[in-house]
């Protein structure tokens, strides 16, 4: 357009933009940049943190000479036939941890737990790790050393190793301090299946739960980094066997090799009274269960259900479980027993969770029923019950065990329980502790 055809007021006004460009030349920059921060003012969505994990293993082999836990006195071991290990699993989201410490032996008591943590949470470094985020589980193998000391030459010799106990405790401490060295971006998944057939309820065989589930933990790229199978039943196909050794657990170990990483075998409600099929107790029968759960986990993980979340929650507490059983209060008055049991004695539950899956723990040999109420109190896939988990108070059987019961092996199974209050209590704390 000819200048001579833009009105006066306009020219003018022209002349003024430009003048004032001149000399602001920063002033529409700074107002462009307002408005562009503007439109980016709202609510901030925080970014789901990245997972990392790691995990570590090392042997907790006895010596010659030791006593093994389960079925009878003055039972020594006099060779390893199949490795014990102590294996660790390490999660961090950016900001919280939690570790799990899964140990082939019979029992972990609570007083061996809270020794476990506390060095773990002292030897790792680098992440905020503190001694109740590190769970302990054993996995109840009656082929490992005594940890409980109640096993000895006869009923009134404690049977455990004071130098076995000292080295177990730092062997498995340091499984997370290595899981902490060993942290990479990792990915979860998981799987879940049935495994039947040689598993029963020995004590109300309409009771059982025979679900394997399964948590796969890989790399950024896929890769498995460690595969973590959950299942319910005793490790005692074998019996007077003196050669260490975690039954048929070792062969779901073996069998497992052909998936790369590492495996844990996270054990489950256990107690009233969930046992292998014996018609014979040999090696090649544990090998075959072993192998049969491995062939079931190693198909289901085929199809696996992808996670999403990664987020680390915990919580726990300490609880006094009444003690009415008489026996209870002499093994500690004999020394058997390395804590003191009186009319309570302290033990502890636990709950954590990476993403939506759940973890709770069980202070013994839980029935089947306080398995199945704890999974329903926990809302999201994929749900563990760490049976033996932090503590093994012996049997933990509903009250109806108790008394002039005609269930199968309830006067067993009470005789080695703490008594009717102690699964009310866990399962009141639990209900407290799981969200």
């Amino acid at each position: 357009m000819h200048a001579g055809l833009i009105p006066r007021n306009r020219m003018r006004s022209n002349r003024i933009r430009v003048r004032n460009e001149r000399r602001y030349p920063m002033k529409r920059y700074l107002l462009v940049s307002v408005l562009l921060a503007g439109m980016t003012i709202g609510p901030v969505v925080s970014a789901e943190p990245e997972l990392q994990a790691g995990f570590s293993m090392e042997t907790v082999n006895p010596p010659e000479g030791v006593f093994l836990a389960g079925y009878e006195y003055n039972r020594k071991c006099t060779g390893v036939h199949d490795d014990l290990f102590a294996k660790a699993a390490l999660f961090f989201d950016g900001k919280e941890a939690v570790a799990l410490v899964v140990i082939d032996a019979i029992s972990i008591q609570y007083d061996t737990a809270k020794a476990i943590r506390e060095a773990a949470a002292r030897q790792t470094t680098g992440i905020p790790l503190t001694p109740e985020r590190v769970i302990v589980q054993a996995t109840h193998t009656h082929c490992a050393p005594d940890t409980i000391g109640i096993y000895g030459a006869d009923e009134i010799h404690c049977g455990r190793d004071d130098a076995y106990m000292a080295r177990l405790v730092e062997t498995a401490a340091g499984q997370v301090a290595s899981a902490a060295k060993a942290l990479r971006p990792a990915r979860l998944a998981y799987a879940e299946t049935e495994c039947k057939g040689w598993v029963d309820n020995d004590s109300e065989p309409d009771i059982l739960d025979s679900s394997v589930t399964i948590l796969l933990v890989n790399d950024a790229e896929g890769k498995p980094l460690a595969t973590l199978t959950h299942f319910a039943c005793h490790p005692t196909v074998l019996e007077s066997e003196t050669l260490a050794g975690s039954d048929w657990v070792g062969y779901f170990y073996k069998a497992m090799g052909s998936r790369p990483g590492i495996h844990l075998f996270l054990q489950g409600a256990i107690g009233c009274w969930i046992q292998p099929k014996t018609p014979e107790r040999s090696y090649s029968l544990a090998q075959r269960y072993g192998e049969n759960l491995a062939a079931k986990v190693l198909e289901a993980v085929k199809h696996p259900a992808p996670i999403t979340g990664s987020a680390i929650r915990f919580a726990n507490a300490v609880v006094r479980v009444p003690v009415e059983n008489p026996k209870f209060q002499l093994m500690s008055a004999l020394g058997l027993v390395s804590r003191p049991f009186t009319e309570t004695v302290e033990t502890e539950v636990a709950w954590f969770s990476v993403g939506p899956a759940q973890f709770a723990t069980h202070f013994g040999e839980t029935a089947p029923e306080y398995g199945f109420q704890t999974k329903e109190r926990m809302k999201s896939k994929p749900k563990f019950v760490l049976g033996l988990g932090l503590d093994h108070l012996g049997y933990i059987c509903p009250e109806r065990y108790f008394g002039d019961s005609k269930i199968p092996h309830a006067n067993y199974l009470t005789s080695m329980s703490p008594g009717p209050k102690a699964g009310p209590a866990m399962m009141e704390a639990l209900q407290r502790i799981i969200p």
